[in-house]
């Protein structure tokens, strides 16, 4: 039966009934007191499918060597559009969905500058996936972009940029993979090159073929070296040479249980000097699932009839999976996102004390004093909002936009305020904030943090010392927090050489 509990509690769930209806319900007491009854079906607490509202944030997915990342899906505010979803760890996208990596999302809003701008100049991309049911005609795909960038929304509304202006705006792109059962192309564009350059397999036309670094021997249903009917391991690197710039871009595809990976490249290429600004910059990670009758640019036999698609007529399975994410310099062992969460265990058989409890267990985190949380006291206590947010970004010339990281989220009143913009920084009296490449809220990884080598250098900036008087110290330093592994008494990896923590 529903619990009463103060109306304050209802206000905090408001949200989330507006989003889940079906999951509470929220009536007055008939005996006029200031308070609600709020019931949360515990159902939710088992539950395996995926609940999402039209216009909600699919999640987070973990990238290991960088930071989680938020999924923000095309289509919020419009009819009938696919989703993306998560499922045990795996991304999985419907058949015409589109979706992007983003350091936040707001639901059912768009911005260029919540998309995430991740450098992979020296890096290697590394993931899993998984195109079962990918048929010819049917393209999987993920490539990067000059989303962040892109301050005009375009015709999709979404701030969407690529190198074919599909949504009449063109920018760089980078296809780390467009594939099918029977074909893989990865390519470079610069912004206003359509075609661009690739590698892998598959395709052509009249008069010309696509890549033919592998066979249909190698790479497709029951391949050699990669079975497309099982999921296989992808590595796509941006090698660099002595002056930094982008040298080549590398592809190789393995799978469990065969010895021979197949390795491609696109070296070279004349719009390098452009890509290499473009990464420099930060590119979106994009991921989509469609299909066309129109594909066998991609799958088709091409004029040699080596590629194996002869027309593009095949059903497109309902989804396809990506997972297993990480990040790590050229050459660098593989690094491990950890196993996909296990489902949630199911309660059947439990009692109803014990249901209950679960019940108070998924609220506890939004009470203070939460340890004697119980259904006699829980009338009681007040709940303590902590608001965990990015300060914002401060410009650095000559460097680039660096995100504040403030101390004090893992504190209860959740750390003294820090206010950046407008190319400032304030921190109010107590607090404390480090200079980052990215932010997540409530989140503290040692690697988001700013590594800046200042050797030959001259770091310049202003400072208002105003009211702050004898007794008070206003403070800029460099510690070695990015090389910290430790998590430190502050939880945050803070070190310094007094060790304060």
């Amino acid at each position: 039966e529903p619990q009463p509990v103060p109306l304050s509690c209802c206000r905090l769930l408001s949200p989330v009934v507006k989003t889940c209806p079906a999951l509470f319900s929220e009536a007055p007491l008939m005996t006029g007191s200031n308070s609600c009854r709020c019931r949360l079906m515990l159902a939710l607490a088992s539950a395996t499918l995926p609940i999402m509202a039209a216009d909600g944030c699919p999640g987070q997915v973990p990238i290991a060597g960088l930071r989680s990342v938020s999924i923000i899906p095309t289509g919020w505010g419009s009819s009938g559009s696919s989703q993306v979803y998560l499922a045990n760890g795996a991304l999985v996208q419907q058949l015409g969905a589109r979706a992007y990596f983003a350091d936040t999302c707001t639901a059912g809003h768009y911005d260029h500058e919540q998309y995430s701008a991740i450098n992979l100049l020296g890096k290697s991309m590394r993931y899993t996936t998984d195109l079962t049911g990918a048929g010819c005609g049917c393209n999987v795909a993920l490539y990067l972009v000059s989303m962040h960038q892109n301050p005009r929304p375009s015709d999709c509304n979404d701030f969407y940029c690529d190198a074919n202006n599909v949504c009449g705006e063109s920018c760089a792109e980078i296809d780390m993979q467009e594939a099918n059962e029977y074909s893989w192309h990865t390519t470079l564009h610069t912004a206003h090159d359509h075609s661009g350059v690739g590698c892998g397999f598959g395709g052509g036309g009249p008069g010309w073929n696509g890549p033919r670094d592998w066979t249909s021997q190698q790479y497709g249903p029951g391949g050699q070296c990669i079975d497309t009917k099982r999921p296989f391991q992808v590595s796509v690197s941006f090698p660099v040479n002595g002056q930094g710039k982008l040298e080549a871009l590398q592809v190789t595809l393995t799978q469990e249980g065969k010895g021979c990976p197949l390795f491609a490249q696109v070296a070279g290429y004349e719009g390098n000097a452009e890509l290499t600004e473009a990464l420099r910059a930060g590119m979106t990670p994009v991921l989509s699932y469609w299909r066309s009758d129109d594909m066998l640019w991609m799958d088709g036999p091409g004029d040699d009839g080596k590629g194996t698609c002869k027309t593009d007529s095949d059903t497109c399975g309902p989804t396809t999976k990506f997972y297993n994410f990480s990040i790590a310099d050229v050459g660098a062992p593989v690094l491990k996102a950890g196993p996909p969460p296990a489902p949630a265990a199911s309660n059947r058989g439990t009692s109803k004390a014990q249901r209950e409890q679960e019940g108070l267990d998924l609220l506890r985190p939004l009470f203070n004093g939460g340890a004697t949380l119980d259904h006699q006291t829980i009338g009681g206590i007040q709940p303590v909002v902590k608001v965990l947010r990015c300060p914002g970004k401060l410009n650095v010339a000559n460097v680039g936009d660096m995100q504040m990281v403030p101390a004090g989220w893992n504190t209860p009143s959740g750390g003294v305020n820090i206010d950046a913009g407008d190319n400032s920084v304030i921190p109010h009296m107590g607090g404390r904030a480090y200079f980052a490449q990215f932010c997540t809220p409530g989140s503290y990884r040692h690697e988001d943090y700013m590594a800046a080598q200042l050797l030959g250098k001259t770091l310049r900036y202003s400072v208002d010392l105003t009211g702050v008087g004898c007794g008070c110290n206003a403070a800029l330093s460099l510690v070695a927090m990015r090389q910290n592994t430790n998590p430190s008494q502050c939880s945050d990896y803070y070190c310094d050489a007094s060790a304060v923590c």
